[in-house]
């Protein structure tokens, strides 16, 4: 039995089809709850604990990361005292880098690193249900001749990187990423 032209167009598209969903590695639907089980309705974020000499870079992360969590709304943020579970984050380190020059060797401009080591633990029991150690993201910034331009610059890159880890952190928890 030979299949006409438009059958065999049906076969090869629906097999096309078939293909392309069945080879679509490592892309799944949003909305899964990664680590968390659902009895984890609320989340704690005390301020990270800051280990650098770099001042007050713990409040921007810590503000990044309720932000984030807030913003998907997929748990409620709340005080440590009456949450399910506590993020714990400590800021290992802090570190800048030259990355480009002018002629005559001036830093034009700066790499921002910091370093994380977080984890989730459960309130009812203490035990750690998530953690990842020596989490790292960078952002650069420029430097300028006026001091107050290139602190602003540098801050900016710290909460740039504190809003894309926090990204990364949230992604981690709650879709196993």
């Amino acid at each position: 039995m030979q299949l006409s032209i438009e059958g065999r167009i049906y076969r090869f598209s629906l097999i096309a089809i078939l293909i392309i969903f069945l080879s679509a590695c490592g892309y799944h639907f949003t909305g899964k709850r990664g680590t968390l089980t659902s009895d984890i309705k609320t989340i704690a974020v005390p301020f990270f604990t800051n280990k650098t000499f770099e001042p007050r870079i713990e409040n921007l992360f810590t503000d990044a990361l309720i932000e984030e969590f807030l913003k998907r709304g997929d748990v409620d943020v709340s005080k440590g005292d009456n949450s399910d579970a506590t993020i714990i984050g400590t800021i290992k380190s802090f570190k800048e880098s030259p990355v480009s020059f002018d002629r005559n060797d001036k830093v034009l401009e700066y790499r921002a690193t910091v370093t994380l080591d977080i984890s989730l633990k459960r309130n009812d029991n203490g035990i750690i249900i998530w953690k990842t150690s020596g989490l790292s993201g960078y952002h650069e910034y420029t430097v300028s001749s006026n001091t107050a331009t290139t602190y602003n610059n540098k801050i900016e890159a710290i909460k740039k990187i504190a809003e894309d880890m926090a990204e990364n952190i949230h992604n981690m928890i709650f879709e196993d990423f």
